[in-house]
This record gives C-alpha cells, sequence and structure tokens, in this order.
C-alpha cells in the first residue's frame, strides 16, 4: 500500500453543467467535494466545474476516483481531466 506523510489530493474536472445537485451527490457517494472555477484559455475565462478528494492512501484516493468517473460518465457529464497529486507541503495563513 502506498501511504504518505499528508495526503494524496485528486481533482476530477468536468465540463460546466446545470446540474449541480445530482453533481454534489455523486461527489458525496464517493468522497468527493464539488467546486466550480474560472480558466483563462486563449485570453477568455472560461467557467470549469471540479471535484476533489482526499487520503493518505493512494489505493483508495485512485480506485475512488475512478469509481466517480466512472458514474460521471453514466450519468452524462463530460469529464475532462483527473490526476492525483501527492501534497508534500500545505500551510494555512
Amino acid at each position: 500500500m502506498h501511504t504518505t506523510e499528508l495526503y494524496f489530493e485528486a481533482h476530477i474536472t468536468i465540463e460546466p453543467s446545470e446540474r449541480q445537485c445530482l453533481l454534489a451527490v455523486i461527489g458525496q457517494d464517493w468522497g468527493f467535494r464539488p467546486a466550480s472555477f474560472l480558466q483563462k484559455k486563449n485570453g477568455k475565462f472560461i467557467p470549469d466545474d471540479f471535484m476533489t478528494g482526499r487520503s493518505k492512501s493512494y489505493e483508495d484516493l485512485h480506485d475512488r476516483a475512478m469509481d466517480c468517473v466512472e458514474e460521471l460518465q453514466y450519468q452524462g457529464f463530460t469529464v475532462t481531466r483527473y490526476k492525483i497529486e501527492n501534497t508534500l507541503l500545505d500551510v494555512r495563513l
């Protein structure tokens, strides 16, 4: 099992959707929190939705992320990216 001192964090990026309630329910089912942000692409700000989840276990987070991606796609959401990062430093000011 791969573990880390702080936590692994997964991000799942989804094309914007009006179905925010369903997005929140799916995220909650797999331990992810939904959020929105503006991303600058070709000089324009484009809205994106994403979900984020954490775990000290890579395998746990990977399995939950893949299950969440599969459920999102099954429900008709367009997943454009997913990734898992190992957090080495996290300072809140």
